[in-house]
């Protein structure tokens, strides 16, 4: 079989199989991102190019479709939390030093003038 009808099979598969798990996918990312639908569909279609490009790189067949969507899935919601709650622990420093202010004792740069 040719590389390209290999390609377009295997295509064929991953969407009848994604809309399938589709809903079950989303509303776990729902729970997931702590209630927020935006995040959530932002984290299903990142979960759904993801997994389209881990498929079309595989060498073996998968044989828990849904179980493998959902770990992948999974993983890629907890980074995304992850870094969602970094960033906002950045900016809620951010926020502090600006509303209480720095001291020259504080920053080696203030010091340093």
């Amino acid at each position: 079989m040719d590389r390209h009808k290999r390609t377009a099979d295997i295509d064929s598969v991953f969407w009848q199989q994604w809309q399938e798990h589709q809903d079950y996918l989303y509303h776990c990312c729902i729970k997931w991102m702590g209630g927020n639908p935006t995040q959530a569909e932002d984290a299903l279609s990142m979960a759904m190019l993801k997994a389209r490009e881990k498929i079309q790189q595989s060498t073996k067949a998968i044989e828990n479709f849904k179980a493998w969507l959902l770990k992948l899935t999974y993983n890629l919601c907890m980074d995304l939390f992850k870094q969602r709650t970094l960033y906002d622990l950045e900016v809620e420093d951010v926020d502090s030093v600006i509303s209480n202010g720095v001291s020259q004792e504080e920053s080696p740069i203030l010091a340093a003038t």
